[in-house]
């Protein structure tokens, strides 16, 4: 073995071991932090956490065509099967995925550019911060990216060997189930195979034989869902339910580049997938099937691309420049949060901003040997036009680091051998580009005072269904420093002030919400509810009878703080009266009947609250207390 064989073994083995402990620590680190809690404020992970539960649980088909992409769940629920319901266990094996990935990832990048572009790339990929922040979240990043990478080495090293080309067909369909927008990629990697514009291997050269096997193979894998959701909906549902609003969501005249919900979210509060799938299927007040609701929000989507070009061409900009920024627009999971809390995520210090930077000069001077770079070129950019479809958001975003990370290590290979070699033009250009592509990631402008009170906000809440009020109110008070406008934060901290005792504080701040809002009619006020709790109001005000039902809330919290059971209850009862849909109200009132001593009342309030959201776990476990103690 020649040493230079022997220090890139070297380097690879340091590189895993970076990627794996990371990882491992970064996971290790969360365990009892908001980070690894599973509940209704992570949305997704929550949606696929419970669609696994009901997979091992016999409803393995489903009834309904697929609202979600599916893999993700039903891998989350062979773990389930194997491990039990642990977060902890998913996590672990997401990290031994990632460390297989920089496998991937190194050797992919060695047979394209050469040993040194890939143990840098190696190294940027065990030390970037967002690819770490994903290992441990119940999302299907770490699973994209290992079937992304894989395929591309596969079909690098698979020659004539027809069961590596079978196996590479397989890891396309997955991967086409997991992120449909690959089809776009699938006719340029057939056409670049199918031509031998590269022989992959001297030893192994590409066979037509081998690529009809892998298309078959693909084809065969991806064609599973749609005939599932046929089989068991009679409606030719291609992947998912979601696309056409998701088109719609990031295609309308309120659109900023990112996910924000619409109008339809007005007709009631909060987020929950089972309440958006209701939303998108209910057009002219009347329940259609999947495939008619898809191509209504398609249609909608394209209606405003096609009425409002200049709108659309702003719009486009916008994701264009959000794609490339260094922020990471956050969804679920903030990366803010969990990096307050976790030392490793600290040390994670490589962001995309830089990996941009470095791959984009690794780009332009790779183009001359494009001829084996092409999948790398393709993979990036399919990613980049899935964003620009619909939106930018991290974890969309996450998969396509990998293949920067490819130039980024090819850049940096041939940056530094400029510097070696005193080739000053090619130098002082490189950094140049380096420079200013890293400065504009920057400063590309992005909500982040809103995202931040976001982010505290969404831990204030988990630590307020914990019942761990002082931490609840720490994170709301840290929301507020971000925007201090941000009214939602500041009725949670009220929820928090009294689930603590600080009644005097939490009157304060009634107070200070109905000075804020006196008057006001501004009814996008209340769009900020998606992904909030259930029926929480985000201002409160006497003047406005509309909003009179939050500060109802808030007063009934501060009652049962004080011990003043029969006023809370009447405050439930009023707000019942008014709204009987109004399932924190139902749920309050039955612990309210709980502290009061009177167990009947409380179960029929539970049973009440189980009936009105089915999908919230709260008012089933208090129902079961309830029920529990009445037996005794």
């Amino acid at each position: 073995m020649r040493p230079t064989e022997r220090a890139s073994r070297l380097w690879l083995f340091v590189a895993l071991s970076l990627t794996f402990l990371v990882r491992l620590w970064f996971v290790l680190s969360m365990r009892g932090q908001p980070f690894s809690t599973i509940g209704p404020q992570m949305l997704d992970s929550y949606y696929y956490h419970r669609w696994a539960i009901d997979i091992i649980s016999g409803n393995f088909w489903g009834s309904d065509v697929f609202f979600l992409r599916p893999l993700y769940p039903y891998l989350l629920a062979v773990v389930y099967a194997v491990f039990g319901q642990h977060i902890l266990a998913v996590q672990y094996i997401q990290t031994v995925l990632a460390t297989v990935s920089c496998f991937l990832l190194y050797d992919t990048t060695r047979r394209i550019f050469g040993s040194r572009p890939a143990i840098f790339a190696s190294f940027g990929f065990a030390l970037t911060g967002i690819l770490v922040l994903y290992t441990g979240a119940l999302l299907y990043v770490e699973v994209t990216v290992l079937l992304s990478l894989l395929f591309l080495w596969l079909i690098l090293i698979a020659g004539r060997r027809i069961w590596l080309w079978i196996l590479a067909g397989v890891c396309f369909g997955l991967l086409v189930v997991c992120r449909p927008e690959m089809l776009v990629a699938a006719p340029f990697l057939l056409i670049w195979m199918w031509k031998k514009s590269l022989v992959l291997s001297p030893l192994s050269p590409v066979t037509h034989r081998g690529i009809v096997a892998m298309a078959v193979a693909a084809l065969m894998v991806s064609a599973v869902v749609p005939i599932r959701n046929y089989i068991v909906a009679r409606d030719p549902v291609l992947f998912t339910a979601h696309s056409g609003i998701n088109f719609y969501y990031g295609n309308n005249l309120s659109a900023d580049g990112t996910w924000q919900p619409t109008r339809e979210f007005e007709k009631g509060g909060g987020f929950s997938h089972d309440r958006l799938r209701e939303i998108s299927r209910t057009i002219d007040r009347r329940e259609v099937k999947a495939s008619e609701a898809s191509a209504h929000w398609t249609r909608q989507g394209l209606e405003f691309i096609t009425g409002q070009p200049l709108a659309y061409l702003k719009l486009l900009g916008r994701k264009f420049l959000l794609f490339l920024s260094n922020y990471e627009v956050p969804n679920n999971y903030y990366p803010e949060t969990a990096r307050a809390a976790s030392l490793p995520l600290k040390l994670a210090l490589v962001g995309f901003g830089l990996v941009l930077a470095l791959a984009l000069p690794g780009m332009i001077w790779a183009w001359p040997r494009r001829g084996q770079a092409l999948p790398a070129y393709l993979f990036a950019a399919v990613y980049l036009i899935s964003a620009l479809l619909f939106y930018v958001l991290s974890r969309l975003r996450a998969p396509a680091i990998p293949f920067l990370l490819m130039f980024a290590g090819y850049g940096l290979s041939e940056l530094d051998d400029a510097l070696r070699q005193r080739r000053t033009a090619r130098t002082v250009v490189g950094l140049a580009v380096v420079a200013v592509v890293y400065l504009v990631s920057n400063i590309i402008p992005v909500k982040r005072q809103s995202y931040s009170a976001q982010a505290w906000t969404q831990t204030g809440n988990i630590y307020l269904e914990q019942q761990d009020f002082g931490k609840a109110a720490g994170a709301f008070r840290r929301a507020l420093v971000a925007l201090p406008s941000y009214n939602y934060a500041r009725y949670s901290l009220v929820l928090a002030l009294a689930g603590a005792g600080q009644t005097s504080d939490a009157e304060a701040e009634v107070r200070r919400i109905e000075q804020a809002t006196a008057g006001s009619n501004d009814r996008k006020t209340l769009l900020s509810l998606a992904a909030a709790r259930v029926a929480v109001a985000n201002a409160i005000s006497t003047a406005d009878p509309a909003w009179r039902p939050a500060r109802r809330l808030a007063d009934a919290w501060i009652a049962v703080a004080d011990g003043k059971h029969a006023k809370a209850e009447s405050l439930y009862c009023l707000s019942l009266a008014q709204d009987s849909s109004d399932f924190e109200a139902s749920l309050l009132l039955g612990m309210v009947y709980v502290r009061m001593g009177r167990l009947d009342e409380a179960r029929r309030w539970f049973v009440y609250a189980a009936a009105l959201e089915p999908t919230n776990d709260a008012a089933r476990i208090a129902l079961r207390s309830v029920e529990s103690r009445l037996q005794r």
